[in-house]
């Protein structure tokens, strides 16, 4: 019914409305399952929460939330700022630490169908919108989980 990238956005929607004032100040990443049922209805559920966003992601909660879900949606919020001009990583500054940092609100969204993610920014109406294309820790991370969730013996559950 929806392609994924239609699902980030809406699902991108449904959590900023949700969230309200606490856009971009939620201290723990969250972890939702996202359906659609058959009237076209997008629902995303919070399913688990946490500090840390790998751990979560690498945890057995989130590994049966994957695998009983059609789609995840990971939320966090946090600082991005601009990459070096040069390329050059070795001097790159925390993002937190960046004189150009700017608080954000990142939606990732995974499923059989592939990945999408939303940026949102505080300062700003601004939505970046990426379809598949994000590469990094967090998009390897969310990767292994979904890989996990659809190869791993159900016994455990």
């Amino acid at each position: 019914m929806y392609t994924l990238l239609e699902k980030a956005k809406l699902a991108d929607e449904k959590i900023f409305e949700q969230l309200g004032d606490q856009t971009f100040s939620i201290s723990k990443a969250r972890l939702y399952s996202v359906e659609v049922e058959d009237d076209g209805q997008l629902h995303a559920v919070v399913q688990c929460e946490h500090g840390d966003v790998y751990d979560m992601l690498e945890s057995i909660d989130a590994l049966h939330i994957a695998t009983k879900s059609k789609n995840i949606l990971l939320v966090t919020c946090g600082w991005a700022a601009p990459r070096p001009q040069d390329g050059n990583d070795d001097d790159e500054v925390a993002p937190s630490q960046h004189p150009e940092r700017r608080r954000v609100m990142l939606s990732v969204i995974i499923g059989d169908d592939g990945i999408a993610s939303t940026i949102r920014f505080a300062d700003s109406d601004e939505t970046v919108v990426d379809e598949g294309n994000a590469t990094g820790s967090l998009a390897e991370a969310i990767n292994k989980l979904w890989l996990d969730s659809r190869t791993s013996s159900p016994n455990w559950l």
